[in-house]
């Protein structure tokens, strides 16, 4: 009788999951994180609002998805990424479409915080990161570290594009197109969006083994030859929100990635007035804002990968302190030390590298089954540091009139967050015979 050998598909469908997901935060990236600040400028000249004015607007949108975070959450670890996907991209996109309409700021506000906050900062972010952290276990790094180029995606593609459609036919123009634009790739992305590969027969990674043999050597072999604590891999059972809530791990985490977050702040919003303020050139502040982004696409993938070998938190405690020297050589750059600025941008792109190992690091530590509202609970809270950063920062200039000391502050920040993430404890695998409720639908 003729037997018959089960083969593995060609493409590890989890892979599909991360294009999809890619595409997703490249819009959720080119839709607020970075593409709001090429609309600053026309929406001030049009309806005279202030720079505070305009960066209220943005905070309350980002505290605003912070608030209903928790419950995409919820719904993530219930329903999977599709229907949240689907709910923030409509309702992001729909924003961004009604927003040409706007008279007034209330109504400006009503647009962008309600529908743009819910949706993209409330559900379409953490979709992608949950779905990710489901499909993959042994190459999770690796596989966030390719899903968060997404932004430099938005940065090389999207927001210049959006700049010269701005700069050429106007702000609305702009944000009608970007609205289409979320609402169209939604509805391509979502629909292959998949919550857990063993509800359809299959397991994270494709079943590769813990530790992969490899069958000839290959040049980046000496990044596997570094110095640091190897990775002892991910838990294979799964805390709930309660549990990981009294953790002191999850509180070390995420009060050294809220610092992270305050800096990134500080910068999102400032960097170019700091620059600028500092008689840098246009040129030379653009070019390094440029070389950052630039800088940021192949450390994700390599951080990511390296995730995959060495422990999470070295790792971040590294990327942690590239950070802070960023934000030191930011501080004291001027026309007649412009090589700081150029180790800025470098600094401040590897630095930016840490997404990946974060959004792996909960799911190593607390698995799979509840990892939507675990994240999103930390995402709540950490994120709540670009607002602390950015607003301090407008103060902190209204009141020196510089920069500097907040740039100096927030590099402290990332100084002590180094130290939280040095002293994280590892996660613990367990043996899959004694534990499988990781493997839940």
């Amino acid at each position: 009788m003729e037997s018959v050998v089960a083969r593995r598909p060609r493409l590890f469908y989890g892979w599909v999951v991360v294009a999809c997901a890619w595409a997703m935060y490249m819009l959720n990236q080119a839709a607020f994180t970075w593409g709001f600040t090429v609309f600053v400028d026309p929406l001030g000249k049009e309806f005279g609002w202030s720079r505070t004015s305009i960066t209220l607007a943005w905070a309350l949108s980002l505290g605003w998805g912070l608030v209903v975070s928790p419950w995409f959450g919820k719904a993530l670890d219930r329903f999977g990424p599709r229907w949240t996907t689907a709910i923030g991209g409509l309702l992001g996109g729909l924003g961004w479409a009604l927003i040409p309409s706007a008279s007034s700021y209330w109504q400006f506000l009503v647009y962008f915080v309600l529908l743009v906050g819910t949706g993209i900062n409330g559900a379409v972010g953490l979709s992608g990161t949950a779905a990710v952290a489901q499909w993959f276990k042994v190459r999770r790094s690796l596989a966030m570290g390719i899903y968060f180029t997404g932004s430099g995606g938005a940065g090389l593609l999207l927001i210049p594009a959006l700049s010269a459609l701005i700069e050429a036919y106007g702000w609305r123009t702009g944000a009608a197109a970007l609205g289409v634009l979320v609402l169209a790739t939604t509805a391509v992305a979502a629909p292959l969006l998949r919550h857990k590969p063993e509800q359809y027969g299959l397991k994270p990674d494709g079943e590769l083994p813990a530790n992969p043999k490899r069958a000839t050597a290959h040049a980046w072999d000496f990044w596997r030859r570094l110095p640091l604590p190897k990775h002892k891999g991910a838990t294979n059972e799964s805390s709930t929100l309660a549990e990981a809530l009294r953790s002191a791990a999850f509180w070390m985490f995420t009060t050294a990635i809220f610092l992270r977050y305050v800096g990134m702040g500080i910068t999102q919003v400032h960097q170019m007035p700091h620059m600028l303020a500092q008689d840098i050139s246009l040129a030379a502040a653009t070019a390094a804002i440029s070389l950052s982004l630039t800088v940021n696409i192949p450390s994700r993938v390599l951080v990511g990968w390296m995730g995959d070998l060495y422990d999470k938190k070295w790792l971040l405690n590294l990327l942690a302190i590239a950070g802070g020297f960023a934000l030191l050589a930011l501080a004291f750059a001027s026309p007649g030390a412009t090589g700081l600025i150029w180790a800025y941008a470098a600094l401040w792109g590897v630095g930016l590298a840490m997404l990946p190992l974060q959004a792996s690091w909960l799911a190593d530590t607390y698995g799979r089954k509840h990892y939507g509202s675990i994240s999103a609970m930390s995402n709540s809270l950490t994120l709540s540091g670009r607002i602390a950063g950015a607003l301090g920062a407008a103060v902190a200039f209204d009141l020196l009139g510089s920069y500097q000391m907040v740039m100096l502050l927030g590099a402290g920040g990332f100084a002590l967050g180094a130290v939280l993430l040095a002293l994280l404890p590892s996660p613990r695998p367990v043996a899959t015979t004694a534990a499988t409720n990781d493997a839940d639908p």
